[in-house]
């Protein structure tokens, strides 16, 4: 969700349609990035543009806001205050193309384009869909929201998995519980082997020393077991 807000900006005209704290629509970015203490103490997080206005910026805080932050408040409303708004729908402007329209091809390609090209290379040669691909991504970025992510982002929950009585993360969910064991198992048993990997990283190696040109299909086979689970 956080790489879809911070691709997408909008020509705001109403506001109705356009998230005041996660969309990017004054100043080019997200003001819960440029006014992150604010965006903490909101209380309506997905509080839209409109919204702001029509309350005239009198939105909820957990508490008083110290005479800083109030004058930073104050700022930011005038900036507000200042935007020419028009009775008309919101317009999204998609920034990673060319054509201005969303794409999961957009998304993975800009997720990818840095540092991190080489480093992910076999899935972005992959033959797969491009939403497999940055679904693969995630999983090797440890991004998936599974319940020990989450739980950094301030979740409040039981943190085990469903399907046993062990702490839920990404290696848990997708090599170690006994519903992904299972799966792994009858893949090991039809390529010939008693072995399973227990990670992403020794599953590369698993598929390299079990089947021939391991690594040309490396990526396809981690997306079809990964999607099964």
């Amino acid at each position: 969700m956080l790489h879809y807000l911070t691709g997408r900006s909008l020509m705001v005209k109403n506001g109705k349609s356009t998230s005041f704290w996660l969309d990017s629509w004054l100043a080019g970015k997200p003001l819960c990035i440029s006014h992150p203490v604010l965006f903490d103490m909101c209380l309506d997080k997905y509080i839209s543009v409109y919204h702001v206005l029509t309350q005239q910026g009198q939105i909820q805080f957990r508490r008083w806001l110290p005479p800083l932050l109030f004058e930073q408040w104050i700022n930011l409303l005038n900036k507000v205050y200042h935007h020419p708004f028009m009775n008309s729908k919101d317009i999204p402007i998609w920034k990673w193309n060319k054509s201005k329209m969303f794409s999961t091809k957009s998304v993975y390609e800009h997720l990818t384009k840095e540092s991190s090209r080489n480093q992910f290379k076999h899935i972005r040669k992959a033959r797969i869909p491009y939403k497999i691909k940055i679904f693969l991504w995630l999983v090797e970025n440890n991004a998936i929201l599974t319940k020990d992510n989450l739980l950094r982002r301030r979740w409040v929950d039981d943190p085990t998995c469903y399907l046993c009585l062990e702490n839920e993360t990404i290696q848990h969910f997708f090599f170690q519980c006994p519903v992904a064991r299972i799966i792994w198992g009858i893949l090991g048993t039809c390529i010939g082997t008693n072995t399973i990997p227990n990670n992403i990283h020794k599953y590369k190696s698993w598929i390299a020393n079990w089947l021939t040109k391991g690594e040309i299909i490396y990526t396809t086979g981690c997306a079809a077991v990964c999607w099964a689970i």
